[in-house]
């Protein structure tokens, strides 16, 4: 993401970081060589389209289940009556992003 384009109206916004975050902000800013308002707008973004990204990285881990079902050596039945596939796609699963649950207030 680049920085608005000078024709275009812009409003500042002030946020607040405590010592320690500001600290890192102005390091990393600093190692990128990419100005700190860039990062504040790149970071705002990905927070408003996270739930686009977390459907992405769900469908990437629905794939992964999907091949792991359909390989022959992850058909191997357990004596729990369960597949070696069905094992890990249990695994993969517990692994899906559910911005839903990130977002609730903790309380």
């Amino acid at each position: 993401m680049n920085a608005p384009k000078p024709h275009s109206r812009v409003k500042p916004v002030m946020i607040y970081l405590n010592d320690q975050d500001r600290a890192e902000l102005n390091e990393y800013a600093k190692q990128k060589k990419l100005p700190v308002s860039q990062l504040a707008r790149e970071g705002i973004k990905m927070r408003i389209t996270a739930s686009d990204y977390n459907t992405g990285f769900n469908d990437g881990l629905n794939a992964a289940k999907e091949v792991t079902q359909t390989t022959d050596g992850a058909k191997m039945m357990f004596p729990s009556g369960k597949s070696f596939a069905d094992l890990v796609c249990e695994n993969i699963q517990h692994l899906a992003r559910h911005l839903e649950a990130q977002d609730e207030p903790k309380g």
